[in-house]
Order: C-alpha cells, then structure tokens, then sequence
C-alpha cells in the first residue's frame, strides 16, 4: 500500500469532515446576504467555507506531526526519504479537507444554477480556498515538526484562528482567507492568485524539507540548506506580496448589458442581474416620475462597472433602498457644479461651496421621499451639519399637487442653486 494510501486512512482529519462540512456550509449559506442570484457573488460567498478549514487545518497538522515526531515514528518510515513521508501526510490531510470544501461549493453552485442565474461559476475562486487550506496545512505541518509538544496543535489551533481571523482575514492581507464582500463589477485579481499560488508551493515545499534544519546527521547537508532556503523563500513571498484590497479584486472589463426602457431613460444591468432588471426599470419609472417638471432623467442608467471609465452607477447588491438612492445620483450628479473654495484668486467661498453641496443633498433627499410616496426624508446618518434638512421638512409639508405645486418650485430652486456657476 501507497505512503499516500496509509497516511489517507489513518489521518485524524476522516473522523471531522462531517462536523467540518457543517461549520464550512453554515459559513457559506448562513452568514451574510443573498447571492444566489449571481455567480460573482455566489463564487465569493463560497470562499466562506474555506475559514473553518484552514483554522482546523493548521491545528490538526500541527498535532499530528508533533505526536508522529515524539512518538518516534518517523524512525519507522526511514525507508522513505523524509520530504516524500512529510507530501504523503499533507496530500491525505488535503484530500479530505479540499473535498469538504468542494462540496460546499458544489452546493453553492447548484443552488444558484437552480435559481437561474445567467452565466456560469468563476472556477478561480475554487483555487483560491483550495490553495488558503494547502498554505495552512503546511504551515501546521511545519510548526509540529519544530515545536513537538504535546501542546502545539492546540497551541496552534489558537494561532490560526487568530491569523485567519484577525490577520489573514483582513481584505488587505495578501493571503485573505475569504473575499467578504463583492460587488457585480469585481472579480479576483490574476496577480493576486498568482503570487498566493507560490507563496503555497514555497510553503509546501518547506514543510517537506524543514526536517532537514533539525535533523543531526551531518550527511544531509543539502536538506539542511533546502530546508532553509524554501522557509526563508516563503516568509519574503508572503512580506513582498501585494497587500492591500485593490490587490486582491480587479476591476471587471465591462461586458454587453441587458438593457430596457424605464422612467424616460434606457436602464441597463450585468449579464448576471438580468433577472433584476425589472427591479431596476421600475425603480427608475419612480424617479422619473418624482423629478417630473424637477430635472430631466439621464439617457441612460448603468449599473456600476458598465460605464467607460468605470465610475459612477447603481447597485442591485444591497437592497431596494439602496438602489434607489444610487439611481437618484445617477439622476443629479451631472447637474451639479463642483468648484473650488479658498481664497486663490478665482476660486469661491467657503459658504458658497456649502450651500451648493446641501442644495444637491436637498434635491436628493426630497426626491427620495417622493419617489418612495412616505412624505419623510430618508433616514441616512449624514456627517456634518443637518440644518439642511428642515428646509426639506418644510417643503415637504406643502401640497404637492402636480408640476406647479409649491413643492416643485421649492426644489427647482434648489436645482438653479446646486448648478449655479463658480
């Protein structure tokens, strides 16, 4: 029987891949919003599963190779060179784990497949939990092989959780466990998987050779300096990793839409949020509507990613609120004059700039509280002064009879005032 074969069925890890595979499916189906609906984020929301194992993958790792070294079994297995003994318990430990993790996955993918969600999954977020779980597995196989105690794996259990909760699982680490948050005009970056690609292999390949700093036998002189090497090689990868959010998603060259007609204007989604694409018109029929004889609806409304350069756009990803204020921006920022203040020759006061800026909230926020019908300003925490807010108050308080009521003239001064030249 194979190295691979034995180490396979004897790993601790067989007898928790079921209570793993419920923590990675709970991780996955529980925890955050809906995603079943697009296959970016149903993609990024499967990365969740991968945090349970990589916590369970370096203290489990960790015991075992501390007790295989204290209990003297590796004297057993001399017959084999010690890198193959050390890939052989790393590739069974893998095996279970990245099946949990697949499988998780697979569940994920089926669910949104399921739900009819166009396109189809984006299979590079699948390498990238699979090679976070390989990284950690290596790093408690290393750690076991020079700390064997009767302690290290919970030592190192409490490690990981605190690594790849708190260090690693930040957005801005170069080996993120899990991608948190992804909006439609994202994806993982190339460079970014790329580099935590050979920062795993230079892991693995010091695990398997990390036994050669601590053995005494002179004569492998050559597994001594690999050993060294490759764990030096792995700390300078991880340090000289990109390290920061923009590293780790790319923007997303922007792809034909789906488009249709809404609110005077043409609305036009990601492939992916075609089924919403009603949503979107009908929220822009509700704009168009509210600013009636007020400002004139945009050509067209596109959803953020799908404009040239990338900027500007609504949001299907967090609910109904939201996409209808990030419309109602897409609506008024073209229609605001933004100018310098300070006291260089040419540029306007400080006074004046604030009046332009609570103008354009003023249009914003009585816009919204017509579109949506409730007659109330919108309840977002907004920093600095909201004095602004009482002229709204007021205004909406007046009949709102048609295009010549007192509540459009109240804001189409608000709207000659936030366009008013420098």
């Amino acid at each position: 029987m194979s190295g691979f074969l034995i180490e396979f069925r004897r790993t601790p890890v067989r007898w928790l891949a079921l209570p793993l595979l419920l923590a990675s499916a709970a991780m996955v189906f529980l925890v955050g919003g809906p995603w079943q609906g697009s296959w970016p984020e149903t993609s990024a929301a499967a990365t969740r599963a991968a945090l349970p194992l990589t916590v369970a993958a370096v203290g489990i790792a960790a015991h075992r190779s501390s007790q295989l070294r204290r209990s003297g079994t590796d004297t057993l297995l001399a017959a084999r060179r010690p890198f193959q003994v050390e890939l052989a318990r790393l590739a069974a430990d893998a095996v279970w784990l990245c099946g949990v993790y697949l499988l998780c996955t697979g569940a994920a993918w089926i669910a949104t497949a399921t739900a009819g969600a166009p396109g189809g999954p984006w299979p590079e977020y699948v390498l990238f939990g699979i090679s976070g779980i390989v990284f950690a597995l290596a790093l408690g196989h290393f750690t076991g092989r020079l700390l064997p105690t009767r302690f290290t794996g919970a030592i190192a259990a409490v490690g990981g959780f605190l690594l790849f909760t708190l260090v690693f699982g930040s957005q801005s680490s170069p080996l993120a466990t899990l991608v948190f948050y992804h909006s439609i005009d994202v994806r993982l970056s190339a460079t970014h998987l790329a580099w935590r690609l050979v920062a795993t292999v230079l892991a693995v390949a010091a695990m398997g050779t990390v036994g050669g700093l601590i053995d005494r036998d002179t004569r492998r002189k050559g597994a001594t300096a690999a050993g060294g090497f490759f764990s030096v090689a792995t700390l300078i990868c991880v340090l000289a990793m990109p390290g920061n959010g923009t590293e780790l998603l790319e923007r997303r060259p922007a792809e034909p839409a789906a488009c249709a007609p809404g609110g005077g204007s043409t609305v036009c989604v990601w492939p992916e949020h075609a089924g919403r694409l009603d949503e979107a018109v009908d929220t822009a029929r509700k704009i168009g509507a509210a600013a009636d004889g007020v400002l004139p609806p945009p050509d067209r409304y596109r959803e953020t990613g799908l404009a040239r350069d990338g900027a500007g756009g609504f949001t299907l990803d967090h609910g109904r609120k939201d996409l209808l204020h990030t419309m109602l921006l897409e609506l008024t920022d073209p229609h605001k004059t933004w100018c310098e203040s300070g006291s260089e020759s040419g540029s306007e006061s400080e006074d004046a700039n604030r009046r332009r800026m609570y103008a354009g909230l003023q249009v914003e926020a009585w816009l919204e509280a017509r579109a949506t019908g409730s007659g109330k300003l919108p309840d977002y925490t907004y920093a600095g002064d909201t004095g602004w807010q009482t002229d709204v108050r007021r205004v909406l308080a007046l009949p709102d009879s048609g295009p010549d009521s007192g509540q459009v003239a109240a804001a189409k001064g608000w709207v000659r005032e936030m366009r008013a030249p420098c």
